[in-house]
This record gives C-alpha cells, sequence and structure tokens, in this order.
C-alpha cells in the first residue's frame, strides 16, 4: 500500500522520526510526504494522513482510523493577517497564501459568524488582481506562529475554540475501505511507532525546529501542548461541525457517507 502524508509543521511529531530515518516503513508499505497534500493525490487504494477537510472529497473510497489523526485545541497552525483590528475591516476580498482546504474552511466558517467580515471573494491565484484590494490573507503552518511583521493576527483556531468549545481537528488518517485488514493494520502501526519516536525524542527536535523556521520558543510550545494525537468521541462531533461549515460555498460535498473505521470495519 501507498501511504501519503501531509508534510507540514502540524504533523511533525509523525513526519520528523521518519524524515531522519528512526523509523522505516515495514516491507510493503511506500511512503511519501507531500507537501501541502490535496485529496486529488490520493487514489482510491491509497492510505493518506491528511488535512482533514479531504475525507469529503474521500468518504466514498476512504474511512477515517480513529487511532491516528491531529487535534488543535486552543491554539493552532492557521491564522487570519490583517492590517487594522478585524472590527474595523467591513468586506474584503480574502487572499489565501499557500495554505491548505482547513485554513480556508476555517476562514470560511469564522469570517462573517465570528469576526462580522464580508468575504468578497476567496483568492487563491496571486496574480488576480483582488489580491492587492484584500485586507484579509490568510496564512497556515509554520508562517502563522511566526510573529506578523505588522498588524494583527488571529489565531483561528483559538476562535474556533471561542465560537464553538470545540476542537479542531486537523489531520486525519483515511484507509481505503477494501484494504485488507492486515494492510489497514500495518498503516497504523507504522504512524503509531512514528508518533511515539517523536514524542518520546521532542526536547530533541521541537526547540530546533520552531527555532528555524523563526517561531519564539513560547509560541511553539504552546502550539505543541495544545496537539492531541487521536481521536475521541467528542472529537468527531467537532469534526461534523467543521465540514459542515467549512464547506459552505465550496464544490465540497456534504458529509453523507463520513465514516469511522473500528477494527476491520468502516462503521
Amino acid at each position: 500500500m501507498r501511504l501519503y502524508i501531509d508534510e507540514t509543521f502540524a504533523t511533525s511529531t509523525y513526519t520528523h522520526p521518519i524524515a531522519t530515518g528512526e523509523i522505516t516503513a515495514p516491507d510493503g508499505l511506500e511512503v511519501t510526504r507531500v507537501p501541502q497534500l490535496g485529496p486529488d493525490a490520493v487514489g482510491a487504494d491509497d492510505a493518506a494522513l491528511i488535512a482533514s477537510p479531504a475525507v469529503l472529497f474521500l468518504q466514498d473510497s476512504h474511512a477515517i482510523a480513529p487511532e491516528v489523526a491531529i487535534i488543535a485545541q486552543d491554539t493552532g497552525a492557521a491564522a487570519m493577517r490583517v492590517p487594522v483590528r478585524p472590527d474595523e475591516i467591513e468586506s474584503t476580498p480574502v487572499r489565501l497564501l499557500d495554505t491548505s482546504l482547513l485554513a480556508e474552511w476555517l476562514a470560511r466558517a469564522l469570517m462573517r459568524r465570528y469576526y462580522g467580515i464580508e468575504a468578497t471573494a476567496w483568492v487563491r491565484d496571486p496574480n488576480d488582481p483582488a489580491v492587492a484590494q484584500a485586507e484579509v490573507v490568510i496564512v497556515e503552518g509554520a508562517e502563522a506562529l511566526r510573529e506578523p511583521e505588522g498588524g494583527f493576527s488571529e489565531d483561528l483556531v483559538r476562535a474556533w475554540y471561542i465560537l464553538h468549545n470545540q476542537f479542531v481537528v486537523t489531520h486525519l488518517l483515511l484507509l481505503p475501505r477494501n484494504a485488507p485488514a492486515a494492510e489497514a493494520e500495518q498503516v497504523i502501526a507504522f504512524l503509531t511507532s512514528a508518533r511515539e519516536a517523536g514524542h518520546a525524542n521532542r526536547r530533541e527536535w521541537r526547540p530546533e525546529l520552531g527555532a528555524r523556521e523563526g517561531i519564539v520558543s513560547a509560541r511553539a510550545g504552546a502550539f505543541w501542548s495544545a496537539q492531541e494525537l487521536s481521536l475521541d468521541e467528542d472529537d468527531r462531533t467537532s469534526l461534523l461541525t467543521l465540514l459542515n461549515e467549512g464547506r459552505r460555498g465550496t464544490s465540497a460535498p456534504p458529509p453523507t457517507n463520513v465514516t469511522f473505521r473500528k477494527g476491520t470495519e468502516a462503521t
């Protein structure tokens, strides 16, 4: 089986021991780390540790394995950058600066309801004329945790927590529905081993990674402390809230077939 992993700051506990060779994939499992991994890259027979909105595009072919995930409690790596206080902005195009669907969907769910800002356009193309008019820029990953050069930075995960009293499920492990039980368990065991190794050595690599990315140590520490790495029942509820609210205004299908794998069954 092939396993794709979204390589971003938030997944580092999983990816660091893989990248350094501390953890190696077992025979029969091909592991590929992909920055900004999107659902289009994942085939029906592939597994993926991927930003959570991707499940809507893959729900007919994949099920969620709750043993492996990433959940941000009240601090996350998705931020809104504005030149003035958010309550001073009534309407504006929103620039999505190298963001995944996760940051976009958080912004879509929060922009009007939480910040009171009317998004007149959602802009990904840097050559779009609307970029010059955008007073809101959405950033993700290490950039979202850095101090802005000017203006204000709003943590979208914290805003979501304040609004909903829910954590944000940022990444899910999706397994093919038709995968043999042995292959599915192999993927889960491999990522569990990677997570355990990354967590065991966290005091060695996390400070170095934060410094390399230009993140203030207190900010990086708060980010890591706010992470959970498997799904519980409450997380399932918050995931569905995010999927339903974030997809509004997009072409994503509704979560009518989102299922959770339990043992060898998808439920």
